[in-house]
């Protein structure tokens, strides 16, 4: 598939496919808000970071910016209210670049996983410096080691998650959108 970015035109079935994608990112998320799970307050596995890897292998990184950013931004609205929003989308954005550039400098031989779990630790990362930034204190990155050690856990289990279905994906190419 030819990857097309921000200024480029982008065909009805591409905005479709692209929505689509936003779509299960917010499913995702919501699913993952219902969860009760034994870890540090704030940490989650990242389901929604799925779709992220999906559309970065899939559109570019560019076009994956864009549905990462859209769906945190959405996502947060929807569910956690307007203060999550600063956290939600630095996490995302976050991610998001740390996986392209590790796409573009490190591919194949990082693998998907290893990109996942790049990500994850971006956007932990991300989060804690907002709040470092919010609350006006550095002491905040002193929660850092113990997020980071679920961003692993939940990065592991994100990029099995994505390298099993972009096999499945893969298997569908011809019906994608071109």
């Amino acid at each position: 598939m030819k990857k097309r970015y921000l200024h480029g035109k982008y065909s009805s079935g591409q905005l479709c496919l692209m929505a689509v994608f936003i779509a299960i990112g917010l499913v995702l998320q919501y699913i993952e808000g219902t969860f009760a799970i034994f870890a540090p307050p704030g940490a989650k596995v990242g389901l929604a970071n799925v779709v992220s890897i999906i559309s970065l292998f899939m559109f570019g990184g560019a076009n994956a910016f864009v549905i990462a950013v859209i769906r945190a931004v959405t996502g947060s609205l929807l569910g956690s209210g307007a203060a999550a929003v600063a956290y939600s989308t630095a996490g995302a954005a976050a991610a998001v670049v740390a996986m392209w550039f590790c796409r573009k400098r490190f591919f194949p031989s990082l693998g998907i996983i290893g990109i996942s779990i790049v990500g994850a630790a971006a956007h932990n990362l991300a989060q804690v410096s907002v709040a470092a930034v919010t609350l006006q204190s550095v002491y905040v990155f002193s929660y850092l080691p113990a997020v980071l050690i679920f961003a692993l856990c939940g990065g592991l289990a994100t990029g099995y998650t994505a390298a099993f279905a972009f096999e499945r994906i893969a298997a569908l190419k011809k019906y994608i959108v071109k």
